[in-house]
Protein backbone atom coordinates (compact mmCIF):
# COMPACT_ATOMS: atom_id res chain seq x y z
CA UNK A 1 0.00 0.00 0.00
CA UNK A 2 1.26 3.38 -1.30
CA UNK A 3 1.17 5.98 1.41
CA UNK A 4 2.48 9.87 2.36
CA UNK A 5 4.70 11.23 5.62
CA UNK A 6 2.15 13.99 5.38
CA UNK A 7 -0.83 11.32 5.22
CA UNK A 8 1.01 9.25 8.47
CA UNK A 9 1.73 12.16 10.68
CA UNK A 10 0.50 11.58 13.99
CA UNK A 11 -0.78 8.86 13.34
CA UNK A 12 -1.70 6.41 16.23
CA UNK A 13 1.44 4.01 17.45
CA UNK A 14 -0.13 0.93 19.13
CA UNK A 15 1.86 -1.78 21.09
CA UNK A 16 0.70 -4.76 19.37
CA UNK A 17 1.65 -7.03 22.82
CA UNK A 18 0.05 -4.85 25.20
CA UNK A 19 -2.73 -2.65 22.89
CA UNK A 20 -1.21 0.00 24.88
CA UNK A 21 -0.81 3.38 22.54
CA UNK A 22 3.12 3.98 22.83
CA UNK A 23 3.13 7.42 21.05
CA UNK A 24 2.48 9.12 17.21
CA UNK A 25 4.73 9.57 14.55
CA UNK A 26 6.45 12.77 14.56
CA UNK A 27 8.01 11.92 11.41
CA UNK A 28 10.49 9.75 9.97
CA UNK A 29 14.15 9.15 9.41
CA UNK A 30 15.40 7.92 5.99
CA UNK A 31 18.19 6.39 3.84
CA UNK A 32 18.52 8.25 0.77
CA UNK A 33 21.27 6.32 -0.70
CA UNK A 34 18.88 2.87 0.07
CA UNK A 35 15.46 5.00 -0.71
CA UNK A 36 14.09 3.83 2.28
CA UNK A 37 12.45 4.74 5.63
CA UNK A 38 14.88 3.54 8.23
CA UNK A 39 12.67 4.61 11.15
CA UNK A 40 9.68 6.37 13.05
CA UNK A 41 10.37 8.83 15.55
CA UNK A 42 7.45 8.52 17.72
CA UNK A 43 8.00 10.57 20.86
CA UNK A 44 10.59 12.73 22.44
CA UNK A 45 13.02 15.62 21.23
CA UNK A 46 16.88 15.19 20.51
CA UNK A 47 18.82 12.96 22.18
CA UNK A 48 16.00 11.79 24.26
CA UNK A 49 13.67 11.06 21.26
CA UNK A 50 12.30 7.81 20.87
CA UNK A 51 12.55 5.79 17.64
CA UNK A 52 11.32 2.49 16.19
CA UNK A 53 13.07 0.49 13.63
CA UNK A 54 11.28 0.10 10.49
CA UNK A 55 11.24 -3.54 10.86
CA UNK A 56 9.69 -3.53 14.10
CA UNK A 57 6.27 -1.98 12.62
CA UNK A 58 3.33 -2.63 10.44
CA UNK A 59 1.42 0.34 8.88
CA UNK A 60 -2.23 0.09 8.55
CA UNK A 61 -4.94 3.13 7.66
CA UNK A 62 -5.83 4.31 11.22
CA UNK A 63 -2.78 3.04 13.20
CA UNK A 64 0.72 1.76 13.14
CA UNK A 65 1.47 -1.62 14.91
CA UNK A 66 5.05 -2.09 16.48
CA UNK A 67 5.84 -6.12 17.46
CA UNK A 68 6.13 -4.80 21.37
CA UNK A 69 6.76 -1.93 23.70
CA UNK A 70 10.11 -3.00 23.33
CA UNK A 71 10.66 -1.88 20.09
CA UNK A 72 10.42 2.32 21.51
CA UNK A 73 14.52 3.08 20.80
CA UNK A 74 16.42 5.92 22.09
CA UNK A 75 17.59 7.25 19.31
CA UNK A 76 22.42 6.40 19.45
CA UNK A 77 23.19 7.56 16.39
CA UNK A 78 24.01 11.40 15.47
CA UNK A 79 22.62 11.20 12.25
CA UNK A 80 19.14 10.31 14.08
CA UNK A 81 19.58 12.67 16.59
CA UNK A 82 19.81 15.60 13.60
CA UNK A 83 16.88 13.92 11.90
CA UNK A 84 14.82 14.09 14.74
CA UNK A 85 15.82 17.85 15.80
CA UNK A 86 14.82 18.42 12.16
CA UNK A 87 18.02 18.94 10.89
CA UNK A 88 18.16 16.02 8.40
CA UNK A 89 14.08 16.32 7.68
CA UNK A 90 13.45 15.64 4.01
CA UNK A 91 10.07 17.46 4.22
CA UNK A 92 10.94 21.14 3.75
CA UNK A 93 14.48 20.23 2.76
CA UNK A 94 15.68 22.31 -0.78
CA UNK A 95 16.18 20.06 -3.66
CA UNK A 96 19.18 20.42 -5.98
CA UNK A 97 20.13 18.03 -8.26
CA UNK A 98 23.50 16.95 -9.45
CA UNK A 99 24.28 19.05 -12.14
CA UNK A 100 23.68 22.20 -9.12
CA UNK A 101 19.59 23.17 -10.61
CA UNK A 102 17.34 23.62 -7.58
CA UNK A 103 14.18 21.73 -8.04
CA UNK A 104 12.14 23.30 -5.31
CA UNK A 105 11.58 22.30 -2.02
CA UNK A 106 10.40 19.18 -0.87
CA UNK A 107 6.41 19.16 0.34
CA UNK A 108 5.86 15.67 0.50
CA UNK A 109 7.25 11.76 0.14
CA UNK A 110 5.07 8.72 -0.69
CA UNK A 111 6.42 5.18 0.77
CA UNK A 112 5.37 1.72 0.50
CA UNK A 113 3.94 0.86 3.82
CA UNK A 114 4.62 -2.16 3.65
CA UNK A 115 8.38 -2.59 2.64
CA UNK A 116 9.54 0.88 3.54
CA UNK A 117 10.84 2.05 0.27
CA UNK A 118 10.39 5.21 -1.11
CA UNK A 119 8.55 5.75 -4.23
CA UNK A 120 8.34 9.66 -5.22
CA UNK A 121 9.48 12.95 -3.81
CA UNK A 122 6.95 15.86 -4.33
CA UNK A 123 8.59 19.15 -4.86
CA UNK A 124 7.13 22.56 -5.43
CA UNK A 125 8.18 22.14 -9.22
CA UNK A 126 6.77 18.89 -9.42
CA UNK A 127 7.61 15.49 -8.97
CA UNK A 128 11.03 13.07 -8.26
CA UNK A 129 11.55 9.85 -8.29
CA UNK A 130 13.00 8.45 -5.21
CA UNK A 131 15.48 6.53 -7.37
CA UNK A 132 16.91 9.16 -8.16
CA UNK A 133 17.79 10.52 -4.44
CA UNK A 134 21.91 10.61 -3.47
CA UNK A 135 21.90 12.27 -0.12
CA UNK A 136 20.19 14.35 2.51
CA UNK A 137 22.32 16.87 4.43
CA UNK A 138 21.67 20.10 6.37
CA UNK A 139 21.85 22.35 3.41
CA UNK A 140 19.87 20.24 1.05
CA UNK A 141 18.74 17.00 -0.58
CA UNK A 142 20.78 16.17 -3.76
CA UNK A 143 19.05 14.10 -6.56
CA UNK A 144 20.74 12.85 -9.71
CA UNK A 145 20.26 14.99 -12.73
CA UNK A 146 17.58 13.91 -15.92
CA UNK A 147 19.47 13.36 -18.64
Amino acid sequence: MIDTFNAADKRTVVAGDSADNIGKIRGFIIDPGANRVEAVHISGRGKNADIVEWGRLRFGGDAVIVDSEDAVERVDEEREVLAVKGKLAIRGSRVLDTAGFELGTVEDVSFDSDTGQLMTVRTTTGEVEAARLCSLGSYALVVDAEE
